[in-house]
């Protein structure tokens, strides 16, 4: 009970305004218990004298036979006895409680009064009770019990009333400070006052919402970083498989070239003739130095990235010189290029990647095609397409095509296959621009769409449409 109560703050205010309340009411009690009979003896001993000063005036004005009348009223007002000396006899009139005088309750007095007919001289002896002490004292004793229960009723109340009104403030800010102890700001304190606490709860409603805004800025901010470590671990797992899947391609080329030359050192069977084993190891060597430029571009391109190299690009004329460039290509496979280009569409970044980067989507249309299919290229203000014809991926190879060293064809042939780098290396420069890209399968082939951000002002709408048609050798 004790340290329920010394825990609880609405306990400790009630019993202290209880208490205070008692204290003074019983404080007061007392002082009026004890102040009032005095009081009260000296104002009836004034009011008497008054009387007496009345009486003495009133009987100077009267005649003596009437004074009777006069004396007895004067008894009967004020509880009095008096006794008339004119020398010779004496009249007494009223009657005093005799205990009043055993009690020192009563004033005597002896003054000269005249009167109006006669000359002489007369003495009036007063006795009056100017005290009413000790009936007060006991009626104050008597009511006690009664104004003892009302004391105690009146300062519970009175205490009960001042605590809530004083605690119930402070036990609102007390449960919202627990919750931001918790971190919870999904509340508000409401005290609505215009004292102190008042201004304690608005500056906690304040900082509340203050706080909320600071920790979803670093929710937001942590949210942002978890993603950023994740990307920086995947960045870091990427690299360490494609350095691992590298040093395994290189491996096969060198291994090739260390046993052929080997051989032909020895005089092994066919690479005795070295004229006709040294093109097979030249091309193996041209291989490998493809495979290590690829590895290269990709190392800066991811080192160094824009580098501060972005121009303006216009991709009708990039197109056009990738397309001259692989013709040759086209028709040893007996491919017919159809090229629809609107003019002028030109996008900021850097020229010599984008070429490349469109080289080996247009090479790899060409190189997968079926012999005598077509290509298609079409550019519009915010897309290109490239599409070639009688083609198709396989739908488990779709997601995983743009991983370092995965080739669709799993031979493994570089004639066929590639190094397996080169979509790898379009994603990277595609994505450093920021721009969309997607490769998936239609009815008539397989279809690689770049979306990506133009120059509207730099737009004409006229299309060029030009055609690269497989011409047999004579």
């Amino acid at each position: 009970m004790v340290k329920k109560i010394r825990n609880s703050l609405s306990a400790k205010a009630f019993l202290w305004i209880a208490g205070l309340l008692i204290l003074c009411s019983l404080l007061i009690y007392g002082m009026v218990m004890t102040l009032l009979p005095q009081s009260y003896t000296i104002v009836a001993s004034s009011r008497v004298e008054t009387e007496i000063e009345q009486l003495i005036d009133t009987l100077s004005q009267t005649d003596y036979d009437d004074a009777g009348d006069v004396i007895e009223q004067f008894c009967q007002s004020n509880r009095a006895s008096v006794i008339l000396n004119d020398g010779i006899t004496m009249h007494t009139f009223g009657t005093v409680d005799e205990q009043s005088v055993e009690r020192g309750e009563a004033m005597t007095t002896a003054v000269d009064v005249k009167f109006a007919d006669r000359n002489g001289n007369y003495y009036l002896s007063i006795t009056a009770p100017v005290s009413a002490g000790n009936e007060l004292t006991m009626a104050f004793l008597e009511l006690l019990p009664l104004l003892l229960l009302l004391i105690l009723l009146i300062s519970a109340l009175g205490a009960f009333l001042c605590s809530r009104v004083l605690v119930r403030p402070v036990l609102e800010i007390s449960r919202v400070s627990k919750r931001m102890a918790n971190l919870d700001m999904t509340w508000e304190c409401g005290v609505h006052r215009t004292d102190e606490l008042g201004v304690l709860a608005n500056s906690l409603n304040t900082m509340a919402k203050r706080l909320d805004i600071v920790m979803k800025e670093l929710e937001s901010a942590n949210e942002q970083l978890r993603k950023d470590m994740e990307h920086i671990t995947e960045l870091s797992r990427q690299r360490r498989d494609f350095f691992a899947a590298a040093s395994h391609e290189l491996k096969t080329p060198i291994t090739i070239l260390k046993g052929q030359i080997e051989s032909m050192i020895l005089g092994i069977g066919k690479y005795k003739d070295t004229g006709k084993v040294l093109p097979e190891t030249l091309r193996e060597v041209e291989n490998m130095e493809r495979l290590v430029k690829e590895i290269l571009t990709i190392s800066k391109i991811e080192m160094d990235g824009l580098a501060g190299k972005a121009e303006p690009v216009p991709l009708p004329d990039t197109l056009a010189k990738v397309t001259e460039t692989l013709l040759p290509l086209a028709q040893e496979r007996q491919i017919t290029i159809h090229s629809q280009l609107v003019e002028d569409v030109t996008v900021s970044g850097n020229a010599s990647l984008l070429e490349k980067a469109i080289h080996n989507i247009l090479s790899n249309a060409i190189r997968h095609s079926p012999d005598g299919a077509d290509v298609f290229i079409h550019l519009t203000p915010s897309i290109l397409t490239v599409t070639n014809t009688g083609a198709s991926i396989p739908e488990e190879d779709l997601p995983v095509l743009f991983t370092p060293f995965y080739r669709v064809e799993k031979s493994r042939n570089k004639s066929t296959g590639g190094s397996g780098l080169g979509l790898y290396l379009v994603k990277t420069i595609l994505e450093l621009h920021g721009f969309r890209y997607r490769v998936e399968n239609t009815e008539t082939g397989v279809v690689f769409t770049v979306a990506f951000r133009y120059n509207s002002g730099n737009v004409k709408i006229k299309t060029v449409r030009q055609v690269f048609p497989y011409c047999p050798k004579n």
